[in-house]
């Protein structure tokens, strides 16, 4: 077999840094050369990945030799795209499920590809711009409806108060994100680039966000963090052979969570008690890690 291949998939920052593990075990295990397609054209993300070689966004593959190619590996996201393309699919695609990683799911490329299981590399950094200004803690409240769902339900509701504890305990403080984001009483790092606000995170003491993409990458980044999780699923969404900066919350109280996945997801809760954790209880896991 050759060792050039195409890597495709799709969605989100978090989905895409989810399969660095996979693909730091295809060049460093392997000894492939990787060429990545984000195929989703509805936002661009730039190259997160060091572990790839060429970095090719939504039609940019029209413009692409793919004779270089000796096949493609898909992901899930992918599956009806890869078939427009003239290359055989080399792995058999795996579903996600609520109830296995997202990172374990995905390394089932590598594992058809013949890796064995003790030579998996189950960590990998992600790329960033370096950050002159560095912070006590960096918080993302990600709520943002973009891809394919309204994240608004797995945001935490009281970002504005732990951020007025931190401040008033001397504590620097900012928010990242898009302005929307902005987190009150914290100094205002929004608007940036992807790239550049990873630099911020990396530049941090402690990153405190809700699941989504950036609390991904600041295991990436191997920056401490505080994870709140409230509808969706920890087994779906967090390894701890990835996330190993991560310190997760969530209302273990619940028999209800998670719901991502059912039908209650976004559609007949109209409570979400499992957004509800009190402010002082995220402060002191914060504490915890400064």
């Amino acid at each position: 077999m050759g060792k050039r291949l195409l890597f495709c998939t799709g969605e989100g920052i978090g989905n895409v840094i989810q399969t660095i593990p996979v693909i730091r075990t295809l060049t460093e295990v392997l000894g492939y050369e990787i060429d990545f397609w984000h195929a989703f054209g509805t936002f661009g993300i730039p190259k997160i990945i060091p572990y790839v070689n060429k970095w090719i966004r939504a039609g940019e593959i029209m413009n692409t030799r793919l004779g270089v190619y000796d096949g493609l590996i898909s992901t899930k996201w992918t599956e009806n795209y890869i078939k427009k393309l003239p290359l055989k699919l080399l792995n058999k695609i795996s579903q996600l499920r609520m109830d296995r990683s997202e990172v374990d799911t995905y390394m089932d490329i590598a594992r058809n590809l013949g890796v064995k299981e003790a030579d998996i590399l189950w960590y990998g950094k992600c790329n960033y711009f370096p950050s002159r200004k560095k912070y006590d803690v960096v918080i993302h409240d990600g709520f943002n409806k973009r891809g394919s769902a309204n994240w608004k339900i797995k945001s935490y509701p009281y970002y504005n108060e732990v951020a007025n504890i931190l401040v008033k305990k001397g504590y620097s403080v900012c928010s990242i994100g898009s302005k929307a984001e902005y987190i009150r009483d914290t100094k205002d790092r929004t608007g940036m680039d992807l790239l550049n606000s990873l630099g911020v995170i990396k530049s941090s003491k402690v990153f405190l966000g809700n699941d989504s993409g950036l609390y991904h990458c600041a295991n990436a980044l191997e920056v401490n963090n505080v994870v709140i999780f409230t509808a969706t699923s920890i087994e779906k969404n967090y390894d701890e052979r990835f996330h190993k900066y991560s310190k997760l919350v969530y209302r273990e109280d619940l028999k209800c969570r998670p719901c991502q996945g059912e039908n209650r997801w976004a559609k007949d809760c109209k409570i979400w008690d499992c957004r509800q954790i009190d402010a002082n209880r995220i402060v002191e896991e914060v504490e915890k890690l400064l």
